[in-house]
């Protein structure tokens, strides 16, 4: 018995349009959320997103578990728009010592979802970080992608993405402090 999700998959891979189509109204809303969390504009990130469904659709061929369309669609979302802040040359590597200003006076372990803040406040923080750092950041955090990955994707020491990841972490952390009120 084949689940919805195999017979999209199946249909897409043998280039049905009505499948394609249902393909694309159950993932293009999250793979623009996704677009969007590497980008600074919407029109950016559906440029993006359909450069991305397009190779999605030229790819599925390669596809050899269905129920890792999700999965397999943001990994090829993720290097799209890697690929392209590389091209604009948008991925800046800023001196790490001069970002020390961004720093709060105490770094601290404790995750960023952790604090109690609005899923708006915490969008805009992210999205206000450098882009290196914001891309750095959703690979890890968002992606939920790891250490050795990022590092292989970014051709970096793994020491670098993680000092860049404490780095992103502490200019959120000042940035969120910042904008909350104290009552």
């Amino acid at each position: 018995m084949t689940t919805e999700l195999e017979q999209i998959v199946d249909g897409c891979k043998r280039k049905n349009p009505i499948a394609q189509k249902k393909l694309y109204e159950l993932y293009a809303p999250k793979m623009l959320g996704l677009c969007m969390r590497y980008t600074h504009s919407r029109d950016e990130a559906q440029d993006l997103l359909h450069d991305g469904i397009i190779k999605v659709f030229e790819n599925i061929g390669q596809l050899t578990n269905p129920l890792a369309l999700e999965s397999w669609m943001s990994q090829i979302m993720t290097r799209l728009c890697i690929n392209y802040l590389k091209r604009r040359k948008q991925l800046q590597y800023y001196d790490l010592n001069a970002m020390d200003e961004y720093l709060p006076e105490e770094a601290s372990d404790e995750r960023v979802d952790d604090i109690p803040y609005s899923m708006e406040q915490i969008i805009n923080a992210i999205q206000s970080l450098p882009p290196y750092y914001r891309l750095i950041f959703n690979m890890y955090e968002v992606e939920e992608m790891d250490i050795k990955d990022i590092a292989e994707e970014m051709k970096q020491n793994e020491s670098t993405i993680r000092s860049s990841l404490t780095r992103a972490r502490n200019i959120l952390k000042k940035k969120l402090i910042n904008r909350i009120p104290t009552v």
